[in-house]
């Protein structure tokens, strides 16, 4: 298998400044997230707070309802009652005494492309992140991918990151393919067709219950530039994704709007 090339050498004195927070949303004990802190650690200081259990397809749920609960499970590595968006609250208001740098979620154990970044808590923590200013990236890899080969191309993301700006509403949505990535690809956010099932059974003391679930997996559109489309062809997907849920093309055309609702 062909390694990932090796990242570019960071400046001792630049990564010691550097905090870096990570969640997921697949929980405390999944090992992808434990890679993730380990290609993070490469940059600065890393710090956990995950949720006690998996909460994956939360998107930026949050616990108002709920009482939070925080346990310490090693040197700066907690476990949260709550939601990936609580994690990231717990972390920044609570954990961490001054602002982190980074904001990092994953590595998911599955895709997200498409419209899985709305259900996405992945996805949900790095946007939390950036509403408190950090620097945020969501990262997801194939259900069948090598965790230790989508590490080294994390690390590898990370060394270079920094050279693009982002704007203040935007984060990174990075997905790895099953096999070692041919290289990264700047893509946009495709479409997909996903079979979902509403399936209906019976507990043991006769009463109904109702289970969410998928016929298989769900089908990516692979246009030309789309993130399911580099994935298709074995690179990493690498999305910028927006906040500003507006339809722009609809204000462009506010006149049609002013005709319509004219008095």
């Amino acid at each position: 298998m062909r390694a990932a090339p090796a990242p570019a050498k960071q400046n001792a004195t630049t990564m010691q400044k550097k905090t870096i927070f990570v969640t997921n949303d697949d929980g405390i004990l999944a090992p992808s997230l434990a890679a993730l802190s380990k290609a993070a650690s490469k940059f600065g200081r890393v710090v956990v707070v995950a949720p006690d259990r998996n909460r994956s397809a939360i998107s930026s749920a949050m616990s108002v309802h709920d009482i939070l609960r925080l346990d310490e499970i090693s040197q700066d590595c907690y476990a949260c009652s709550g939601t990936p968006v609580d994690c990231v609250l717990m972390g920044l208001r609570h954990v961490l005494s001054s602002p982190p740098d980074w904001v990092l979620s994953g590595i998911n154990w599955g895709y997200n492309l498409a419209e899985d970044v709305i259900y996405s808590g992945t996805v949900g923590a790095a946007f939390e992140g950036r509403l408190h200013g950090a620097r945020c990236a969501a990262f997801s890899l194939c259900r069948s991918g090598d965790l230790g080969v989508a590490e080294k191309w994390v690390e590898l993301f990370l060394a270079n990151w920094e050279k693009i700006e982002l704007p203040q509403n935007s984060i990174w949505n990075v997905n790895f393919p099953e096999s070692d990535p041919k290289g990264f690809r700047l893509t946009t956010q495709g479409r997909r067709s996903y079979f979902d099932l509403m399936e209906q059974r019976t507990d043991p003391r006769g009463k109904p219950y109702f289970w969410i679930g998928g016929e298989g997996v769900p089908e990516y559109a692979k246009h030309v530039g789309t993130d399911a489309e580099a994935i298709h062809n074995g690179y990493a997907s690498v999305t910028p994704l927006n906040m500003d849920l507006t339809c722009q093309a609809t204000i462009a055309n506010g006149s049609l709007f002013d005709d319509a609702f004219k008095k």
